[in-house]
């Protein structure tokens, strides 16, 4: 009687195991990965105009929204030729850290950085 005990509870032990053993494998870990990948700019301050060289895409303001595209405007063309400051930002737009750059690079001109980039 006692070996029948042992086997029924060894079964239902068993029995319950089974059971348990896939919802603890359907529990899932979720694993963040934050990127910092760091992008290069060309900021043209007087004019808010930011270029990414490794796109070659360029980052403008037209009526308050920012827009983007391979060429600038036709009256922004010439201006972008001459200056810019060069930084790196971690993001894949540079519009996201405006306020950042403005805080930081309001001092320093167009004309400042390209006198900066001769004297060295």
């Amino acid at each position: 009687m006692i070996n029948y005990r042992n086997l029924a509870l060894a079964i239902m032990f068993a029995t319950g195991f089974v059971t348990a053993a896939p919802a603890l494998a359907d529990q899932e870990t979720a694993v963040v990965i934050e990127k910092t990948t760091k992008h290069h700019y060309v900021y043209y301050g007087d004019r808010q105009i930011y270029f990414a060289p490794e796109t070659k895409t360029y980052y403008w303001q037209t009526n308050g929204t920012w827009q983007s595209g391979e060429t600038l405007p036709s009256e922004d063309r010439t201006y972008e030729k001459t200056g810019g400051v060069e930084m790196d930002l971690d993001t894949d737009h540079p519009y996201e850290r405006h306020e950042w750059v403005i805080k930081h690079y309001k001092t320093m001109h167009d004309d400042d950085a390209k006198r900066d980039r001769d004297d060295h």
